[in-house]
């Protein structure tokens, strides 16, 4: 036999014996590490309200964009994304505009115009007097009557032209219609703009409320003055909600009606978050875990399950937050045994000892 091949047939026996025969396929022959100190508990299904969810998302109760009237340019911005500001604050100025020489015009006009009725009255008042003592005939005496009337329609003209001006001036001052938070900013100081350019996003303060689609099967069953649960799962927060307004119409291709309900005023919510609403009726068993047990990795959720001595990490869907439990979907069965505290040091795989 080849020297060589001699030596790579004893080392192979060597290796074999070494690691024995009795290793099961599928393991390997090292011990699963031990955690000790967890907190155990098994859980039950409870009977709580039944409840039906939808969904919907959080808005303004009025939201307003804010466009320009005239042609400039911005040349001042004096709010913040963000920002909350009071009714009739000022927003912005808008610069560069023939506004101002426009009102100087119209104002010079209506004063010269306010002179030649004053002149033309004056005229008038005399000529009744000579018309009196028959001093003038009556042709001349309605020449200067004519005359007096067109001045009167002058100024009128005059200071229709006036207001007007100022009015088209008072678009160079951007100012809040009603309190509310600036949702966005849409222009910068020194931006062109054009009649119809957004400038600014307001939402009303004072409180939100949350448009839901509601399924079609609570049609009749939810009205104004309804009170619903609502859960804001990027906040972990339910807010109370009142209904407001149901629409009379389902729509035919989602089988759903649209129902908005009054938020309070948190400062925490923001138009655009997802929520999803609970309407009770009747019972259900429900299934809640603690809200410590629960093991978030990324977008996955899941638990540590004990199964025969072992630790094995669990994905689950959970559904709504009641207090400091969560309710659960999918994902694990009432009577099963889970970590409750102690989860950062659990294991998948590890053994359990107390």
């Amino acid at each position: 036999m080849n020297p060589k091949s001699c030596t790579v047939a004893i080392l192979s026996c060597l290796l074999l014996a070494a690691c024995g025969g009795d290793i099961a396929p599928g393991h390997t022959g090292g011990e699963p590490p031990a955690v000790k100190g967890l907190t155990l508990a098994t859980f039950g299904s409870e009977a709580l309200p039944a409840t039906q969810l939808f969904v919907g998302t959080v808005e303004s109760l009025d939201r307003a964009t804010l466009t320009a009237r005239i042609d400039g340019r911005i040349g001042s911005l004096r709010v913040k994304t963000g920002e909350r500001v009071p009714a009739g604050a000022l927003l912005l100025t808008i610069a560069d505009t023939p506004t101002g020489a426009r009102l100087i015009e119209a104002e010079s006009t209506r004063q010269t115009a306010a002179a030649r009725l004053q002149l033309a009255e004056q005229t008038l008042a005399r000529f009744e007097k000579l018309k009196a003592a028959e001093a003038v005939t009556p042709q001349e005496f309605d020449r200067v009557a004519s005359e007096a009337a067109q001045a009167r329609a002058g100024l009128a003209a005059a200071e229709a032209a006036a207001e007007q001006a100022r009015t088209i001036a008072g678009y160079t001052r951007v100012t809040a219609p009603y309190p509310a938070r600036v949702a966005a900013t849409l222009v910068d100081a020194g931006t062109t703009v054009l009649p119809g350019t957004p400038l600014l996003v307001l939402d009303r303060t004072g409180g939100w409320q949350v448009r839901l689609d509601c399924p079609e099967e609570l049609a009749g069953r939810l009205a104004a003055g309804t009170t619903l649960q609502v859960e804001v799962p990027a906040l972990q927060r339910t807010f109370p909600a009142t209904v407001t307004e149901v629409a009379p119409a389902a729509d035919p291709a989602s089988r759903s009606f649209q129902v908005k309900a009054a938020l309070p005023d948190e400062p925490q919510l923001a138009a655009g978050l997802f929520a999803r609403a609970a309407h009770a009726g009747g019972t259900a068993d429900t299934l809640l875990i603690p809200a410590g047990a629960v093991v978030t990795r990324g977008q996955l959720t899941g638990v540590y399950v004990v199964e025969d001595g072992r630790l094995h990490w669990r994905l689950l869907k959970t559904g709504r937050r009641i207090g400091d439990r969560f309710e659960v979907l999918s994902g694990l069965n009432s009577g099963e045994t889970l970590v409750t505290a102690g989860v950062e040091r659990a294991v998948s795989g590890a053994r359990v000892e107390n």
